[in-house]
């Protein structure tokens, strides 16, 4: 399993997936399932809203979350446009690794044939926090592929982690006690209670589940100069994964089409703390590409 994302157990696994299935289980809608096969392994898809013509959003969840997360935005979005919700490649969740992810470019690729395998030639992405820095890899190395990126929180993109967040990482150090972790997430999340299902869910798999990624590329100056996809940033004021100041000035003054906007009252927990709002405002910014 060198490089490769697994669960700890056989036990753990079925434990996680059975939570994981009823939550998804629980999302309204109508919905079409795939598993989409790339390279580096097996690929889960959702799909939601009307069969028509509209350039589709493609959401990316945020580390370790799984499209579960989505449950609060999906009845705006869907009602709008086809959405797909996939299972970001060795995280928990129903996507399956088989090959190591050793690079931004790896991250690049199996995103672009999970596109490619759906008949996608162009789509509006849309990530939170890890899934914000996937949407931003992909515009770096496939913008012909996007319509336009919507970044929720991204994740070392406009600004670096900051120490506190990296130092109460350790928190989820396999080993610890459960309410470690349970009160590192909280805090990063502002505070929601983690008896949540989708909370557990996370706690889970972040538990259970051994990562094996490269560390994301920070968004350089020159980089984010370089963007060629019309982008909206939206960041939480109350963020402690970075100085979302910093990303917002960056965002500004930096990227030649961006729309960035500092939410005060928000976390980094930012589209689940205003999905309708969150949601509304992606509509309307891909409504005038």
């Amino acid at each position: 399993m060198a490089g490769i994302g697994h669960f700890v157990s056989a036990q753990a696994q079925a434990d996680y997936l059975r939570l994981y299935d009823d939550l998804i289980g629980e999302i309204p809608g109508q919905r079409e399932t795939r598993d989409v096969e790339t390279a580096f392994g097996r690929v889960r898809v959702y799909r939601f809203g009307p069969d028509d013509d509209a350039t589709p959003i493609v959401l990316l969840h945020g580390r370790g979350a799984t499209s579960a997360m989505w449950e609060p935005n999906l009845p705006v979005l869907a009602a709008a446009r086809p959405v797909y919700a996939i299972d970001s490649l060795g995280e928990p969740g129903r996507s399956v690794q088989t090959v190591p992810i050793s690079s931004s470019q790896d991250q690049a690729d199996w995103l672009r044939e999970v596109l490619d395998q759906l008949g996608l030639e162009r789509v509006h992405l849309a990530g939170v926090s890890g899934g914000g820095w996937l949407a931003f890899n992909l515009a770096l190395h496939a913008p012909e592929r996007l319509a336009s990126i919507s970044l929720l929180e991204p994740a070392h993109v406009f600004a670096k982690f900051s120490k506190r967040f990296l130092l109460g990482g350790f928190a989820l150090i396999p080993g610890l006690p459960d309410r470690f972790g349970e009160r590192f997430l909280g805090w990063v999340s502002g505070g929601p209670s983690m008896d949540l299902p989708v909370a557990r869910l996370l706690t889970q798999g972040l538990r259970d589940y051994r990562m094996k990624l490269p560390m994301p590329s920070y968004g350089s100056d020159a980089v984010l100069r370089a963007l060629r996809v019309p982008v909206l940033a939206l960041l939480g004021g109350r963020s402690v994964v970075h100085d979302p100041r910093v990303a917002v000035r960056r965002a500004q003054s930096l990227v030649p089409d961006c729309e960035a906007e500092l939410w005060p009252d928000a976390s980094h927990a930012i589209s689940g703390e205003y999905p309708t709002q969150i949601s509304e405002r992606i509509l309307r910014f891909v409504s005038q590409l």
